[in-house]
């Protein structure tokens, strides 16, 4: 159970601007056909720890929205897939942009993966990621609770604020992006965790760069997007 820490730290990350965005553009893959693939680096090194890739599939509509079928796969520095593989996730994108995400089902699918036979359920808030922000701004907190068999692991994401407007150079590109911190709290059976990040978000995109830090602010990881694989639809 303790590999639960490292998966609610990855989807924290799906949770959740560009300066010239145009209006309502969310801050999420919305383009199928599309991989999005990104390294792990330990805090102060250019030691890979972890990687992440997200494979974006359809792109449908719903309502005055979209819903997003994408998978994740989480891999160890030498290619082999963590948590039983890729896990198939959706996000959905409201007719203003606002980009929604069951977190406790995102968790689920993740841990279903695990533990295949186990009884997963889950219960709890939609998190939020508005299309428009000001530097400033507070976002929507979340909370969801998981219960793994006997075991129940409450997660909190707090403390949600736009620290910023920064123009990032990765090694997919250049991107304009909103700054966002947020604290995660999750408690359970053998397993605490008090972790602060601050991610950088591009229009269109999603994140592209998410720094860790343990409770008293020092720098633990940073993940940073490598690669925008776009490929031809059929």
């Amino acid at each position: 159970m303790m590999q639960i820490k490292s998966v609610i730290l990855t989807m924290g990350l799906l949770l959740l601007g560009c300066l010239a965005a145009r209006a309502g553009e969310p801050y999420f893959c919305t383009f199928g056909n599309r991989t999005l693939y990104y390294e792990r680096y330990k805090a102060g090194t250019q030691k890979v720890i972890q990687t992440t890739t997200l494979d974006i599939g359809s792109v449908l509509p719903d309502g005055p929205g979209k819903i997003v079928y994408y998978g994740m796969t989480l891999r160890k520095p030498n290619g082999r897939a963590l948590y039983g593989g890729t896990a198939n996730l959706t996000a959905r994108i409201e007719g203003n942009g606002d980009v929604g995400m069951d977190f406790g089902a995102t968790v689920k699918a993740v841990l279903q993966n695990l533990f295949s036979r186990a009884k997963i359920t889950y219960s709890g808030d939609a998190a939020i990621m508005p299309s428009q922000m000001e530097v400033g701004d507070v976002l929507p907190d979340c909370h969801c609770e998981v219960k793994v068999s006997a075991f129940t692991y409450q997660i909190d994401i707090t403390g949600r604020v736009v620290l910023r407007k920064e123009r990032l150079i990765t090694p997919a590109g250049t991107y304009d992006c909103v700054v966002v911190r947020e604290r995660k709290v999750e408690d359970g059976p053998m397993h605490h965790g008090d972790v602060w990040s601050d991610t950088w978000y591009a229009p269109g995109i999603g994140f592209v760069r998410h720094d860790c830090f343990d409770k008293k602010m020092r720098l633990e990881s940073s993940e940073i997007l490598i690669e925008d694989r776009r490929y031809p639809t059929q």
